[in-house]
């Protein structure tokens, strides 16, 4: 291993050790409660080395965001190969999301305050780009679903895929952590489950 590849893996590793920190810390604590100190004390570094790394709480609280997509693309890839008609893998999708938010619950935290961190960083962030690319993979699988379904006939013949990739992905993203913000007398799961039910059946290409 060259010089310059192992400092990039070491670079690596205290961002890595940075997040996770982060994580621990914003969970703990609360975003607004948290600082920057905290994080750099959980993760024994320097506030000159957090800072060489992250300018901000906003980014820390995006780079959750964008490590937890590269995970949801991974479990969502494998959607994408399961030998299945593709009206199912709308709700395997839905399914692998639900499974990722209770394995990763600070994940939907953060994602659910995207706006207001991506508001907090610098319109040229690498990391605000770096979303929008994992964003866009997502979107372009859910197309390549519908599109699938329409020639594998699971799906109605006159689905949008581009804007549904939209609106599905969209749905996926924002309902949970809606409904865990604004409902309390109603069961979450089953929600959601009934949400995605009316998308498949929305979807689905009826036999005539």
């Amino acid at each position: 291993m060259s010089i310059a590849d192992r400092k990039e893996r070491e670079r690596l590793q205290r961002k890595n050790i940075i997040i996770d920190a982060a994580e621990k810390v914003f969970l703990s604590k609360g975003f607004e409660h948290a600082t920057m100190e905290d994080v750099a004390e959980e993760a024994e570094f320097s506030k000159g080395t957090l800072y060489a790394y992250f300018q901000s709480k906003n980014e820390l609280c995006l780079s959750i965001v964008l490590r937890g997509l590269k995970v949801l693309i991974c479990e969502f890839e494998k959607v994408m190969n399961e030998s299945t008609p593709s009206i199912n893998k709308i709700e395997l999708i839905a399914d692998k999301f639900l499974k990722f938010y209770n394995k990763y619950p600070n994940f939907i935290f953060s994602f659910s305050n995207y706006k207001q961190h991506r508001a907090g960083c610098k319109f040229e962030s690498m990391i605000l780009q770096d979303i929008e690319t994992e964003n866009r993979k997502i979107r372009e699988m859910i197309s390549q679903i519908i599109q699938n379904g329409k020639e594998d006939k699971s799906i109605r013949s006159d689905a949008d895929d581009g804007k549904l990739s939209y609106i599905l992905w969209g749905e996926l993203s924002g309902l949970i952590p809606t409904l865990l913000q604004e409902i309390d007398d109603v069961d979450t799961v089953e929600l959601y489950n009934y949400t995605i039910q009316m998308m498949r059946d929305a979807l689905i290409q009826r036999k005539i």
